[in-house]
């Protein structure tokens, strides 16, 4: 299994606050990416220590670690909440997970990296009828854990995104720009620029949140 990740976090081009957190436990192909609410001045610590500790869980436990954990940034940051997403890639194949408002897409080349990358999965937002998020970790409502198990083969590319620029790229535009990916083993440098270009399509399109974009590439040869 061959694993490459790029990010480009907190490319706020309005003076935006900065709580969003990355973190990439590379040893065990764990990638976590948290936003906190904007709304509460600890959200940034929160974030921190959210996406840290959950690029070292074990994913078989993630769910009953999830309800312990929330209780711990409950205590140790109060009246704030953070998103989760985390992508876990081991040999028995490719776990995600999100909880929040934030995006997550899993594209997949099929055919041996022939065929053309298409989006297989796009995880469920937790959000109201005006867009506001309906559950967060460490918050008064946190109820869910989307999960989505996929099997080790072929090749993956997984994009999460905080709220802010996930709301201004469509379907078709983030495709285009997974495209220029080919068979080949991409470097972190290769990722890093498509992050800043999604970013930066962000800070064009007027968003005023935080920006913050991470790829995961994954081959199971």
């Amino acid at each position: 299994m061959r694993c490459v990740h790029g990010a480009a976090i907190n490319r706020n081009g309005f003076g935006a606050m900065g709580f969003d957190a990355f973190s990439a436990n590379v040893a065990d192909h764990i990638f976590t990416l948290c936003d906190g609410a904007n709304s509460c001045p600890n959200s940034g610590a929160a974030a921190t220590w959210l996406s840290e500790t959950f690029a070292q869980i074990n994913p078989d436990t993630l769910d009953r670690q999830l309800k312990a954990r929330h209780l711990q940034l409950c205590a140790l940051f109060p009246e704030t909440g953070s998103t989760l997403l985390r992508v876990a890639a081991d040999d028995g194949g490719l776990h995600l997970a999100s909880l929040g408002d934030s995006f997550l897409w899993l594209f997949q080349k099929p055919w041996g990296g022939l065929a053309p990358w298409r989006c297989i999965k796009q995880m469920p937002r937790d959000i109201d009828s005006k867009g506001h998020p309906t559950q967060l970790v460490g918050s008064e409502v946190c109820d869910i854990l989307h999960e989505s198990h996929h099997p080790p083969v072929g090749r993956y590319c997984a994009v999460l995104m905080s709220d802010g620029p996930g709301l201004t790229v469509s379907p078709a535009q983030l495709l285009e720009r997974i495209t220029v990916l080919g068979r080949a083993v991409p470097q972190s440098s290769d990722l890093e620029y498509l992050c800043r270009s999604l970013a930066l399509h962000a800070q064009e399109s007027g968003c005023r949140d935080d920006i913050s974009v991470a790829i995961v590439w994954i081959h199971y040869p």
